[in-house]
């Protein structure tokens, strides 16, 4: 008798799963992000100057045709402190080929050592995100032609329609709880801002990263609709 049954499980098992399919949630359209795709540029941030900035030829090439790029230069008012660059890459309706994550490409640009940790950036609100804090280093040519190190600090972000992840596997758990369980897809944006420090040029560490993490706290509130964003606990992956 028991060999009986174990010979029918598999099929029996094959079935039920098949019909689950039919108790599924269907997928609707791709719900928009939260963060607008523009940032905010010329003189409307209180210590900064933004100028847009192209994606580069490589950028374009790598992602989706319809993927949409966000890219601006910020230069505080004092003018001591090296730029700041942020993008906002806007997924297009294939999220594999239009997101990416940092860890990925910025070896391609040289650097090395990269290593990340999770970072909590409060906003003017109140309100706390969890960011995915990069630290690294690159090579750079003197006017005397001898090589200097630089070391670079970057956080990046994942926004959904009404989710907030730091990291990849965060971001991919909400896409799967999502589909499975809603029915629904969110597109998702990610967001990157980045400087250096540089001992060897007398740029501190602790001057670039408060400069970095005061202006992320002050575009934050203009580029993403808090109204959408959910009290999930996934937000604090």
């Amino acid at each position: 008798m028991k060999s009986y049954m174990i010979a029918f499980a598999p099929p029996v098992l094959l079935a039920l799963l098949l019909a689950m399919i039919f108790w599924l949630p269907k997928h609707n359209e791709l719900l928009d992000s939260a963060i607008s795709p523009d940032l905010p540029l010329g003189a409307t941030l209180s210590s900064w100057y933004g100028e847009k900035q192209q994606e580069s030829k490589v950028e374009r090439q790598a992602l989706a045709a319809d993927t949409i790029f966000s890219k601006a230069r910020y230069d505080h008012r004092l003018g001591m402190l090296p730029s700041i660059h942020a993008s906002i890459v806007y997924s297009g309706d294939d999220m594999n080929s239009s997101i990416h994550r940092p860890e990925r490409c910025l070896p391609s640009q040289g650097h090395y050592n990269i290593l990340g940790a999770p970072s909590i950036i409060e906003i003017p609100s109140g309100r706390e995100l969890r960011f995915t804090r990069l630290s690294s280093s690159s090579v750079v040519k003197r006017k005397n032609g001898e090589n200097a190190r630089i070391n670079h600090i970057t956080y990046y972000v994942f926004i959904g329609h009404s989710n907030v992840c730091s990291n990849h596997m965060g971001r991919t758990l909400q896409d799967i709880l999502d589909r499975i369980l809603l029915g629904t897809v969110q597109r998702w944006a990610y967001l990157q801002v980045g400087t250096y420090w540089s001992a060897e040029f007398g740029i501190s560490k602790e001057a670039s990263e408060a400069n970095l993490r005061a202006l992320i706290s002050e575009i934050l509130p203009q580029v993403v609709d808090w109204d959408s964003i959910s009290d999930s606990p996934f937000n604090r992956l």
